[in-house]
């Protein structure tokens, strides 16, 4: 065994510049050794927990959709890899207890699997898996004899495999791996025997230890070791010379203390801790990157004494130096070196609390105007001459706001309504069947209006038409302790103001930070004492508001006190006054 002998140089330190940040939630059920992977400006994740479902994530957007099912047994305990637009899969364990050896292609543009050779080894779960110039190399892994250290190699031009040199450490499973260059690097993991790193006392025998293999001459060297506690079961990636490691268990196969994030250089065998991520540790959880950044998601929490499956997506950027590198686009960045596939080409209102937002724009042109509820109608008695819509929606958009669950709590939103006016509808998400009643409530819980609706797992808008009375604090809630309703636990930036006839102002549980329930609030205005006046005012009402200037024809979203003139696309304007009571 050859050994390299270097200067390990430790530097732990956090880089204050960067952090983790939320994305849009993932939409499928919370899952242990989901397969991960990425292409162009879309993630993937595949099985995990013994499923067969596949969801693609689209960075541009930032949501998701399902696809067509992984076309084999449902799958756990494997992972995927991917060569220019292919991604390739198999082995892992089935949930009745079978280790198959099957490989598959994965076209990821067209979503079309095509079974491959199968692999000549025996079927195992936690192999490695790593690309180093277009062809695959897997090995190490466990099955029911035990813990291996096998090696083989796969060429996707000729759907060939061929064994290799054995890793020349012990024999281990749920390695972490990478490859940078030209040459595979794997590490650490789970073993049969004492080796380095691992502790006695507690029972498992979990390393620290790390390797290179040299496909160009099937040769394997050992580096220095990891120089902190061993772990096993987290996840990894390479990115621009560098490899990660991020998350899993430490030495007692125990959750680590943190979501330790490392990134090891193989220029000088050094490794370097960089910011963990947000919350526990997690066990087995996945990873893709998109551009210059690195997405994190799924595993299972086992800190608590009933371990949990979060859906949250966490985003990080890997390098300060990515941006958009092409002049033309509208966020074209001077000091970026390494475009990260952001560069936007649309403009306008990007901000969803204004009449005129824009979903396809990606750069904020300055030209968003302020909603302004009420009623439209000049016949009406409650005629409201500022207002510029008569149905909006807001709340929170979505669950993708920060962390939360499933819940089956009696708890309710809080709000203030300053005009009478309808609830026509909200936005749930629900994990199981259920039948719930929706209730509109007082300050006090008595029931104001009620609708009750059968929920089907997923997303869905429900008509509920709640005819809410000028008060305050009323509440939005359901009616038992049993709904399996969506609630986040961290996120919500209270008072939400759908136009100004809503003031969302908190919700019932004992501590700040929580959402519950009622997403993207859809609210109409009313209209009172309606005469039957026939003449233009129909007209009026259609007449579609194409910008808004001050008095130096300046475009303005009219938060402040000032004379504003509303353009309409008739070419007709309108001069108004608008009075800022705050």
């Amino acid at each position: 065994m050859i050994k390299i002998i270097t200067l390990l140089i430790f530097l732990p330190f956090f880089l204050i510049s960067q952090s983790w940040t939320n994305s849009a939630n993932f939409i499928g059920q919370g899952r242990h050794h989901p397969i991960t992977f990425s292409n162009d400006n879309f993630g993937f994740v595949v099985g995990g927990s013994y499923l067969d479902d596949v969801y693609k994530y689209d960075r541009i957007n930032d949501s998701w959709v399902q696809l067509q099912d992984f076309p084999a047994q449902g799958r756990g305990y494997s992972y995927a890899v991917t060569v220019g637009d292919k991604a390739y899969m198999g082995l892992g364990s089935t949930d009745n207890g079978l280790y198959p050896n099957d490989w598959w292609e994965y076209d990821m543009n067209n979503d079309i699997w095509t079974q491959k050779a199968n692999f000549p080894g025996d079927g195992r779960n936690h192999p490695a898996m790593v690309v180093v110039n277009n062809k695959i190399y897997l090995g190490c892994g466990s099955n029911s004899s035990g813990n291996l250290g096998d090696w083989w190699e796969y060429n996707v031009n000729n759907d060939i495999w061929t064994q290799k040199t054995g890793i020349i450490g012990n024999e281990r499973h749920h390695p972490f791996y990478f490859g940078i260059d030209n040459y595979a690097y794997v590490g650490f993991g789970h073993g049969s025997d004492p080796g380095p790193g691992s502790n006695p006392s507690s029972g498992y025998y979990v390393y620290n230890d790390f390797y290179r293999y040299d496909p160009s001459n099937d040769n394997w060297i050992q580096l220095n070791d990891f120089p902190s506690e061993a772990r096993v079961a987290g996840t990894q990636f390479s990115y621009n010379g560098k490899g990660y490691i991020l998350s899993g268990d430490g030495d007692n196969h125990g959750p680590l203390d943190s979501g330790e994030f490392w990134e090891y250089n193989p220029l000088n065998d050094t490794w370097a801790q960089l910011l963990s991520h947000p919350g526990d540790a997690i066990w087995a959880p996945g990873n893709f990157v998109i551009g210059c950044d690195l997405y994190f998601l799924l595993g299972e929490n086992t800190n608590a004494s009933t371990p949990t499956y979060p859906i949250s997506l966490y985003k990080y950027k890997l390098s300060e130096d990515c941006g958009c590198t092409d002049a033309t686009a509208f966020n074209f960045s001077n000091m970026a070196t390494i475009d990260d596939g952001s560069c936007c080409y649309i403009s306008g209102c990007t901000d969803q609390l204004s009449v005129n937002y824009d979903s396809s724009a990606c750069y904020d042109d300055g030209s968003c105007i302020s909603a302004v509820l009420g009623c439209l109608n000049p016949s009406a008695s409650n005629y409201n001459s500022f207002a510029n819509v008569d149905v909006f929606n807001g709340g929170a958009f979505d669950n993708n706001i920060g962390s939360g669950s499933y819940f089956n709590g009696n708890q309710h939103l809080i709000f203030n309504s300053y005009e009478d006016c309808l609830i026509k509808s909200a936005d749930f998400y629900i994990d199981n069947t259920n039948t719930i009643t929706f209730e509109l409530r007082d300050n006090n819980g008595n029931v104001i209006d009620d609708t009750t609706h059968t929920l089907s797992p997923g997303k869905q808008n429900i008509t509920l038409n709640f005819n809410v009375p000028n008060a305050l604090n009323l509440q939005l809630g359901v009616s038992s302790n049993n709904s399996g309703l969506y609630r986040n636990n961290s996120g919500p930036n209270y008072p939400y103001n759908i136009g100004d006839m809503i003031n969302i102002t908190g919700s019932s549980a004992s501590q700040p930070g929580y959402y519950y329930y009622y997403y993207n609030i859809e609210v109409e205005a009313k209209c009172f004492d309606v005469s039957n006046v026939s003449n233009n005012d129909n007209e009026y009402n259609k007449k579609k508001i194409i910008s808004v200037v001050n008095l130096l024809g300046e475009k303005v979203k009219f938060q402040n006190t000032q004379t504003l003139f509303y353009i309409y696309e008739d070419g007709t304007v309108d001069k108004k006054v608008i009075i800022n009571y705050d």
